[in-house]
């Protein structure tokens, strides 16, 4: 099953499509409540990826592969996956999502040398506790031999390094993981992956790239940590005396036409409010 992307060319520079391929683990399913991750790795066959999974989890084994299903005895959370064969645009699709996060030559090398992916799918609701959850089991994953971590709902790539730090600790900035908020087309700025915590992305218009991106970080962040009651009309500021916001309604997502990118709670446009 083929999705198509807009893979972030620059951190700052409009997006080009790329296609991206993925397995056929949700054919014929709501793909739209879906987290889904992906994690090239060294398994030559389903076999070798469950016999990785179980010594990864050697002696407490609490992560356990069978099927299609792989399960966290200890927090009773499962995942779906799919396991496929070496995919020849994996390289390309990795450089193209990991130049926000920076990926050098040497990792961008270690994803060619796959010989297979794996599609991490999650079962529960979207939701910050969700996104947590298959985090860690995608760093499991990482310790099994995966080499890297795509989020395909986000359209963001890691380094299997930079993966484990960022969920290694008792707190993870979940946020970082699953969110990209510096899509732009140069003069509009808006937010990607927001759906996978169960929330509303954000849009704007007409700001400057790097303000645009800490504005949207912030009211991400704002929604993410102190759960408000957001309605259409009330505005918005980074703080005291910051230029204010007034929310409304975006009908026409940069992304509505993508399963994968869509966020089917909604997004949010801020729009600059004006003196009068």
């Amino acid at each position: 099953m083929s999705f198509f992307r807009k893979a972030v060319q620059n951190v700052i520079g409009a997006n080009q499509p790329d296609s991206i391929k993925l397995s056929n683990a949700e054919q014929g399913m709501e793909d739209e409540h879906r987290i889904i991750l992906c994690i090239p790795g060294p398994w030559e066959s389903r076999s070798a990826f469950v016999r990785a999974v179980a010594e990864a989890s050697t002696p407490s084994a609490d992560y356990v592969a069978a099927g299609t299903i792989m399960t966290h005895g200890l927090s009773n959370a499962a995942f779906d996956f799919d396991f496929s064969d070496r995919d020849v645009d994996m390289t390309r699709a990795f450089a193209s999502a990991g130049l926000v996060n920076k990926l050098g030559k040497d990792v961008i090398d270690k994803i060619g040398s796959h010989k297979s992916v794996v599609y991490l799918l999650s079962t529960a609701p979207q939701a910050k506790e969700t996104s947590i959850s298959i985090a860690k089991a995608a760093a499991h994953l990482i310790k099994a031999g995966g080499l890297g971590v795509k989020i395909e709902t986000a359209g963001k790539a890691f380094s299997a390094d930079q993966w484990l730090e960022e969920t290694s600790g008792d707190f993870v900035e979940i946020y970082r993981l699953m969110v990209l908020d510096s899509v732009t087309d140069g003069t509009t700025t808006y937010s990607c992956g927001m759906r996978n915590l169960g929330l509303w992305d954000s849009i704007v218009s007409g700001d400057e790239f790097q303000s645009a991106v800490k504005l949207l970080r912030g009211f991400n962040m704002y929604q993410l940590y102190e759960s408000p009651e957001l309605l259409a009309g009330q505005t918005f500021g980074l703080e005291a005396g910051a230029p204010r916001y007034r929310l409304s309604v975006e009908t026409h997502q940069p992304d509505g036409d993508r399963n994968l990118y869509a966020n089917p709670f909604g997004m949010w446009r801020l729009s600059p409010v004006t003196a009068h």
